[in-house]
């Protein structure tokens, strides 16, 4: 469905048409003599076609990704040739703008109430059935309303198709047109309007077979071949709806298979949470985006991280976890299901409006670990109802196996992280540094390690207390982790010892980043009772090829070399293995 904005030049050609299409079925249903037409009245025929074309507009069915399409237009063509021009424009008249209305009603049409204002309600009313009653009024004058009961059946046989594709074509240009003037791509409008003209000539055939049937066999035949119409319709509404739930299968299954493989092929959070993100976006189209929202064991707050139709993450907040439509399904431990997200969000929540008035559809799912709420899932929709069961059961499945991927991630963290620095554990740098190692001789790529300590550090422990001490570490190890890249690798070596691995980097390179860390450091300032406290660091650099060591065990024996003729050279400085002179001179 697509949203309709403020138009005025658009408004005043949909109402100026469709209002001069109801005055001229008006005024030549009670003077038909003024244009030629023949006066008519009800029949059988006129009642059997109407029952055939409301019949079919009831029968529509979505196609060509969510368009309406009501295979109705060869019904009133029929109409044309068996009852005349004016009871066939009547019957298309009122037929469409009885769909429209009742659509409107129902909230399923183009506008919904309260979204538009009545005065495009109201014209948008009478050109739904205007325009093509004006179109098939203006084109049948051409050739005069007694032709189509003079004409021969040889001539039926082609003037039927050549008028039903003249007659479609003028109203969806017209209509398409309409909607150029609400800034739509004519790209887009084109291909709607050639795609709905092959859907509806579908039933062209049997149009035609209504025609001579009734003019060879009489009232029950043409009857019997428009009831065929109608089943044909059926059978035709019945294929889309199983094809729509088909592709819906087969794309959840899809995205279920790439959500798999996506968990299964991380245990990094943060690619963890960008991967279900894009994934999950496949799923529901490019008008949506995506949020995930996770419990922060420190603060207790949720931290919500937003994703664009594309996958980017374009903004991250911290909120309540009781605040919003999230609090609601954390507390409910439920999903939820908003195909018209501003009219309902003040039933779940106690605020008027939703934050982003562009949004209309909303679905979420409570991530759950061992039956304990650990966050959330939404997606949202700038289209109404968009969401379905469907969605919503995928979205659940995805939910299910995210929050499982998060909780090994979760644990996976407890394992290789230390929870005082943030840096990784002595186990995870060994295993990390085999394998750079391994790469190095494979792609003849330089890396380089460094191994550093906190200068004096037992007598801080000693005259301050250990809790002290464990904030001059956790203030490093923030240090540290500022200045690694993505592909580094920073790891808490024991005690106040530490380390690291540069891969693709060159020694004056690394140099360069160990001096940073070094100021860095160097310019921490640790509160305590008796003032300030001040931290420094020696430093110890060694890399390889330079070194042109035989095994990364040799290599870092030199590394810890260099930290020791650091420390032996004033500390507060860095060093490179085989510099005969140091790097930065103690301040």
């Amino acid at each position: 469905m697509v949203r309709v904005a403020d138009s005025r030049i658009q408004l005043a050609f949909v109402g100026g048409m469709g209002l001069a299409g109801w005055l001229v079925v008006l005024l030549l249903s009670f003077y038909p003599e003024v244009a030629g037409f023949e006066p008519w009245s009800w029949s059988d025929e006129l009642g059997a076609c109407f029952f055939f074309a409301g019949a079919a507009r009831f029968l529509a069915f979505r196609a060509y990704s969510r368009v309406r399409i009501a295979i109705d237009s060869g019904f009133y063509i029929a109409t044309v040739f068996i009852c005349g021009l004016l009871p066939a424009s009547t019957l298309l008249l009122l037929i469409l703008t009885a769909d429209f209305i009742i659509r409107f009603v129902i909230g399923s049409g183009l506008f919904r109430l309260g979204e538009v204002s009545w005065l495009r309600v109201l014209a948008q009313s009478f050109y739904s059935g205007g325009l093509p009653a004006l179109l098939l009024l203006t084109l049948g004058s051409m050739v005069g309303d007694s032709w189509f009961y003079i004409a021969t059946d040889l001539m039926v046989c082609w003037a039927l198709p050549l008028f039903t594709i003249v007659f479609l074509t003028s109203h969806y240009v017209l209509t398409g047109g309409s909607h150029l003037l609400l800034g739509i791509r004519l790209q887009t409008v084109s291909g709607f309007v050639l795609r709905v003209i092959g859907a509806e000539m579908l039933l062209l055939p049997l149009a035609l077979a209504m025609v001579l049937g009734y003019r060879h066999q009489g009232f029950w035949f043409f009857s019997l071949v428009g009831m065929a119409s109608l089943l044909t319709n059926g059978v035709y509404r019945r294929q889309a709806r199983v094809g729509e739930e088909l592709r819906q299968r087969v794309d959840e299954l899809s995205t279920l298979n790439e959500v798999g493989r996506v968990i299964s092929g991380s245990l990094q959070k943060d690619t963890l949470v960008r991967n279900i993100a894009t994934a999950t976006l496949h799923l529901v189209g490019h008008t949506s985006r995506f949020m995930i929202g996770l419990i922060n064991e420190d603060t207790g707050r949720l931290n919500c991280r937003f994703f664009d139709e594309s996958g980017t993450e374009f903004l991250q907040m911290e909120i309540a976890p009781t605040a919003g439509l999230s609090g609601w399904m954390m507390a409910n431990r439920s999903p939820l299901l908003l195909p018209e997200l501003q009219r309902q969000y003040g039933d779940y929540v106690n605020d008027e409006t939703y934050n982003d008035p562009k949004y209309h559809s909303w679905l979420g799912v409570p991530l759950l670990v061992y039956d304990e709420v650990v966050g959330v899932m939404s997606i949202q929709s700038e289209e109404y109802g968009v969401f379905t069961q469907g969605h919503l059961r995928v979205l659940s499945t995805i939910a299910d196996q995210a929050a499982v991927a998060l909780e090994n991630s979760r644990l996976y963290g407890l394992a290789t992280i230390d929870g005082l620095t943030g840096l990784f554990v002595r186990r995870y740098f060994d295993y990390r540094l085999e394998e750079e190692w391994e790469r190095s001789l494979r792609y003849e790529n330089p890396f380089v390690i460094g191994i550093f300590d906190l200068d004096n550090f037992k007598s801080v422990n000693d005259t301050h207390g250990h809790p002290v001490g464990d904030r001059v570490l956790r203030a490093a190890g923030k240090v540290i982790r500022k200045n690694m890249r993505s592909i580094d690798i920073a790891a808490r070596y024991g005690g106040e010892e530490f380390a690291f691995i540069l891969p693709r980097t060159s020694l004056s390179e690394a140099a360069a980043v160990a001096e940073r860390i070094r100021t860095d450091i160097a310019g921490i300032d640790i509160s305590i009772d008796s003032g300030i406290l001040k931290a420094t660091v020696s430093i110890g650099l060694a890399g390889f090829p330079d070194s042109k060591t035989a095994n990364v065990q040799e290599l870092l024996a030199f590394a810890d070399q260099a930290l020791y003729r650091a420390k032996r050279g004033g500390k507060n400085r860095v060093q490179v293995h085989g510099e005969s002179v140091d790097i930065v001179q103690c301040n």
